[in-house]
């Protein structure tokens, strides 16, 4: 008798459905990969091979495979394909168990109710070709060991005591990290407040470089009156951190120049240089609160005025 098993698994792998006439059909669906916990495997993707006794209707695909691969006209295929369903159900009704090669095994439960095994020695799944079963190591929870020289062994713990200085040093050392630096409260200004001069002539403004610096708020008008190209020494002051700006500018004359309008009026200004410009500081304060409270006064003194702090 013809052997059809074969062509059976040939036609699984690039087919869904094998039908066997009269008998029922084999039907592959697609089965993800998965993760075999009892076994601790991991599984590739694959056909799931299942069998339905409804699908008995011929659909001539078996036969005209058989016919083909044996040189035997449709007539002969046919009646070769019959022979080997009624010699597997003759076996099955004996009791028998009946193994089709690399498809699965049939067989009457106690009921006698046909039940199909699938193989599980191969994957019919075309594109998970070469992909294999993996074992999956089992992983331990106990606290992991060191060997020593010695071949003592020890646990890799924390010490109490360690962990004691841990909760003290970190604070700390998270504080000093968010100290901020030295910062400038406020954008530095191209050039000083023309309301600390109150004299009503005009006054020309000298031509200096363009300032990449902050332009203050608008109402506050700002520009440099021209003096003579005369040198003038800055004074720097001596101490302090805390200073409150009148006005930067480019030009050192013309920051001398406010310098001494504001010591006219009898304030300890002093010139500081910030970065590229030369600001005038009207005076200089060891802490912030003391130079908040000075510059309140000086608003209120002047309310037109426009003055910032440096903290340097």
């Amino acid at each position: 008798m013809l052997e059809v098993s074969k062509y059976i698994s040939d036609l699984l792998f690039i087919h869904d459905c094998v039908i066997l006439p009269g008998f029922g059909g084999f039907v592959a669906n697609y089965q993800p990969a998965e993760i075999d916990e009892n076994q601790s495997l991991f599984l590739p993707p694959k056909k799931a091979i299942g069998f339905n006794r409804n699908l008995t209707q011929n659909d001539g695909l078996l036969i005209h495979r058989v016919a083909d691969s044996e040189n035997l006209s449709y007539v002969e295929a046919e009646k070769s394909v019959r022979f080997f369903i009624e010699d597997i159900s003759v076996r099955i009704q004996r009791g028998e168990k009946v193994s089709i090669d690399k498809v699965g095994v049939f067989y009457n439960d106690r009921r006698y109710n046909l039940q199909f095994e699938p193989s599980k020695n191969l994957n019919y799944l075309a594109e998970a070709f070469g992909l294999e079963q993996i074992k999956i190591p089992q992983l331990s929870s106990s606290v992991p060991e060191i060997l020593l020289t010695d071949k003592k062994k020890i646990k890799l713990l924390f010490s109490e005591k360690r962990l004691r200085y841990a909760a003290v040093i970190l604070p700390f050392a998270l504080a000093i990290a968010l100290i901020p630096m030295s910062s400038v409260n406020l954008p530095n200004l191209s050039s000083a407040s023309m309301s600390w001069f109150q004299n009503d002539n005009k006054v020309l403004l000298e031509k200096t470089a363009p300032s990449t610096q902050i332009s203050p708020p608008e109402e506050y008008v700002r520009f440099e009156p021209k003096l003579s190209e005369s040198i003038v020494k800055a004074k720097l002051p001596v101490k302090g951190k805390y200073y409150l700006i009148a006005g930067s500018f480019t030009s050192l004359n013309n920051a001398e120049i406010l310098r001494k309008e504001l010591i006219s009026r009898a304030y300890p200004a002093s010139i500081i240089r910030n970065k590229n410009l030369y600001s005038v500081a009207i005076n200089q304060f060891e802490n912030r609160f003391e130079v908040d409270l000075f510059k309140k006064k000086v608003i209120a003194k002047n309310p037109k005025s426009f003055c910032w702090i440096l903290k340097k």
